[in-house]
């Protein structure tokens, strides 16, 4: 039997419950459901899509803020512990959406709660379980995990939005903290306690964070969510405005989740066999070219856009992780890469900001598309110089 096949053999139990844990946590639970409940929200309490989008956005900032705590967390009492509280929080989190929200403020007030106290579910205790049973397949056992968010943002979606339609907002909420609630079950089966590389060693290990390696790394991913991610919400705005009816702009929203999916186990399966930096620079390279046709073409080539920022998407969510356990091993993995996350996830949310004023500013979206393309360029340039994870 392979190395690889042996090692999947072993850790399978951990890849399936890592997956359901992401799926189940905010990742994949608040990002895709946010604004299924816009329209109820405003007729409710006057919710603007002003206020909607400010919400979502410090609602990333105070998970920015809550992840380096996460990793501290995850590094001292292991993954089983933060994983459990980060799915309580985000199930009561939920429950209080749909049961003490009667202004604005109350809304906004508990967006950022969930923020902050669910950030113990997102991907850090999950993807720190599986890099400690996986070194060989290690990038596809990480492509397998962040599925679950795949999976959960084609199934919880459209299932949501029948309960909101039949039984109201409120009802919705509801189902949602259950379905949060669910996420202690896989996080039960995580491991607890420091990895053996922390509690084998009374040695204080280097500061990391201050590596050149890391700075370039955190650098990488933010300038590469900086200057695509906006993008995302903004797709099917921009396809109406290019004059395409909804039902086929939302088919090819639906293209960019399938192309996530895609990406995340085929990103995962070549880092394990082709240097992880490269493979990110040439997904750069790929969005940008899907935003050069979208700018020049428009809708005639919107299915080569919608390839390109799904494969851009599927990708990091793969080679953060990846790359932060193949630079700096273990022993710190959770600190180490919650920072490089909550920097991916700040500048994430930051994007579509620019995004939608460039396009306000120029009357639409071909300066975006461009300024995307540009600030892609500048990331190539940053993960080619990043250091190889495969010998030359």
């Amino acid at each position: 039997m392979s190395a690889d096949a042996s090692e999947f053999r072993r850790g399978w139990p951990t890849v399936l419950a890592a997956a359901a844990g992401v799926g189940l946590g905010i990742a994949g639970l608040l990002t895709y459901t946010a604004g299924i409940f816009a329209k109820d929200l405003g007729v409710a309490i006057g919710l603007s899509r002003t206020a909607l989008g400010g919400a979502f956005f410090l609602s990333t900032v105070t998970l920015a803020l809550a992840l380096p705590l996460v990793g501290w967390a995850v590094d001292r009492f292991g993954p089983r512990w933060p994983a459990i509280f980060g799915s309580a929080s985000l199930s009561v989190g939920f429950l209080l959406l749909g049961t003490a929200v009667a202004s604005v403020p109350a809304y906004i007030a508990i967006m950022a709660g969930i923020g902050f106290f669910a950030a113990c579910s997102a991907p850090v205790a999950h993807t720190r379980a599986v890099n400690a049973v996986f070194d060989r397949s290690r990038g596809l056992a990480l492509g397998f995990t962040q599925l679950g968010i795949g999976i959960a943002a084609m199934v919880v979606p459209p299932v949501l939005a029948a309960i909101v339609a039949t039984r109201g907002w409120q009802a919705g909420y509801l189902a949602l903290s259950v379905v949060a609630l669910l996420g202690i079950v896989p996080a039960l089966t995580l491991p607890t306690g420091p990895p053996l590389a922390r509690r084998n060693t009374e040695v204080a290990p280097p500061n990391e964070m201050r590596s050149p390696t890391f700075i370039l790394l955190l650098l990488s991913f933010g300038m590469m969510a900086l200057a695509f991610a906006g993008l995302l919400p903004h797709f099917v705005p921009m396809l109406r405005d290019g004059g395409m009816d909804p039902r086929s702009a939302g088919a090819l929203a639906g293209v960019i989740g399938a192309s996530v999916i895609v990406s995340r186990v085929v990103v995962g399966w070549l880092a394990d066999r082709i240097d992880a930096p490269r493979i990110a620079a040439t997904c750069c390279a790929l969005c940008a070219l899907g935003c050069l046709a979208l700018a020049w073409q428009g809708a005639a080539l919107a299915w080569v856009g919608a390839i390109a920022l799904g494969t851009a998407m599927g990708s990091e969510a793969d080679l953060i992780g990846f790359l932060t356990a193949r630079y700096f091993g273990m022993a710190n993995y959770g600190r180490l890469y919650a920072v490089q996350y909550a920097s991916f996830m700040l500048m994430a949310g930051l994007s579509p900001l620019w995004v939608g004023a460039l396009a306000d500013y120029t009357g639409g979206y071909r300066a975006p598309l461009l300024v995307t393309a540009a600030g892609l360029v500048v990331a190539i340039v940053l993960f080619v110089c990043l250091p190889r994870t495969q010998p030359a």
